[in-house]
């Protein structure tokens, strides 16, 4: 009658026992995976967050591919050359290296059209340092070139009429009319002016022809006009006389 209740406490201890060792089995277990798990739980992050960042990546190219669209990608130049401003002058004003392999033709529409995108660098940039109006204080003469840069004219076209080029390769003339319209009267206008280019040495913008002078005059059209007048008013002069 006293040994049942001895066999019942062993068995008891024996049943805790077996629990605590079943119990302490599973915290290791819990421990020695843990581990890894977390490290599969970062890798999952960082796959997911690289994931993301390339799609960022490939949206924002997408956007910027088509960003141009309608914009200088499409832009008729200004200089009227038939290109958009992009493929035209666009590239001298954004590549020393296009600038550099420029013929003077090209350095004259560059400058056209820099007067109407206010491209002041490259007007600066594509003049000789021997032209009259070139300034050492670059940022004075970036503030007399913005106070003259024909904002009150569209600049519509620039038309070339004739290049030519010495023998020794250093010197080029361009004859061009710049046509433009008044912003505020729509009164069309022009003048003619014949450019002379220089290279100033390889070691000056990579031996690109720079502008030195330039003649101004009437554009042909109101050159045969002031022909006409002259010749109508000598004509009256002499039947005045003759009377």
């Amino acid at each position: 009658a006293m040994a049942a209740p001895t066999r019942q406490p062993l068995a008891r201890s024996a049943l805790l026992f077996t629990c605590f060792l079943n119990l302490l089995s599973l915290q290791m277990n819990a421990l020695s995976i843990s581990p890894s798990l977390h490290l599969q739980r970062i890798q999952s992050r960082h796959h997911d967050s690289s994931c993301l960042f390339a799609k960022k990546k490939i949206k924002s190219a997408k956007q910027a591919k088509t960003s141009g669209f309608g914009g200088k990608a499409i832009e008729p130049c200004p200089c009227a050359s038939g290109l958009v401003y992009m493929k035209c002058c666009g590239k001298l004003h954004n590549d020393s290296a296009a600038f550099a392999k420029a013929t003077p033709e090209q350095i004259v529409r560059a400058r056209y059209s820099a007067y109407a995108k206010r491209q002041i660098d490259f007007i600066i940039a594509s003049t000789h340092p021997l032209n009259s109006n070139f300034m050492s204080d670059i940022e004075h003469w970036k503030k007399t070139i913005e106070m003259n840069c024909y904002d009150n004219f569209e600049l519509t076209s620039c038309e070339i009429i004739n290049v030519s080029q010495q023998n020794d390769g250093d010197k080029a003339t361009v004859q061009f009319v710049a046509n433009m319209i008044q912003r505020h009267s729509r009164e069309k206008t022009a003048f003619m002016e014949t450019s002379t280019f220089e290279r100033a040495g390889e070691h000056i913008r990579d031996g690109a022809w720079l502008y030195k002078s330039g003649e101004i005059q009437d554009p042909p059209e109101r050159q045969e006009e002031s022909r006409n007048s002259e010749s109508e008013e000598s004509t009256i002069t002499g039947d005045e006389s003759s009377l």
